[in-house]
């Protein structure tokens, strides 16, 4: 029997960001899970673990179909995470101490017993997780817009910006 494999790397921000990135549709996808009130933010493991859910319920129609066009292959599907402690959990290496990661863990287990291929879990360095470079974009896009937007706020906009920077006087010396 051949093999098959699809790679899916996933990632998640404390700040309420989960990212998921298909290396075999060349798909990514980003999801905004907004904390309670009164927790400003998420844990970074609850994250990591919601974001693996997430890359494996918002890609399970692709696999099925792959996996149903892939005959007399072995479908393997191959999750990355930058997180250690959430593979090793999920592996059965270590322990699930938290009560909601608990419950995570189980949604992942209970999404995993409607696959009939062999699902991988493995630890990916950060620098090579395409989702968690997904987020970072995404990150660093709003706060550009965030510091745009405070610009025009006191500043009074672009357009001055623009004008300040291509006139003779604006960056004058006492």
């Amino acid at each position: 029997m051949r093999l098959s494999s699809i790679t899916i790397d996933a990632d998640g921000s404390p700040s309420g960001y989960i990212a998921w990135y298909n290396h075999s549709t060349e798909l990514p996808g980003i999801r905004v899970l907004r904390p309670w009130p009164k927790n400003e933010k998420f844990g970074v493991q609850r994250m990591e673990m919601l974001a693996i859910y997430f890359a494996l319920a918002d890609n399970q129609r692709q696999i099925s179909k792959l996996a149903n066009n892939q005959r007399r292959k072995q479908l393997v599907v191959n999750i990355r995470s930058d997180s250690k402690t959430c593979i090793e959990q999920l592996q059965g290496i270590s322990k699930v101490r938290d009560v909601i990661l608990q419950r995570i863990c189980a949604a992942i287990k209970k999404l995993l017993e409607k696959m009939a291929y062999m699902i991988i879990f493995n630890h990916v360095e950060r620098g090579r997780n395409i989702a968690g470079l997904r987020l970072e974009q995404k990150r660093r896009k709003e706060e550009e817009k965030f510091l745009m937007h405070r610009y025009e706020k006191y500043y009074g906009g672009i357009d001055q910006l623009q004008e300040f920077m291509t006139s003779p006087y604006g960056l004058t010396t006492a």
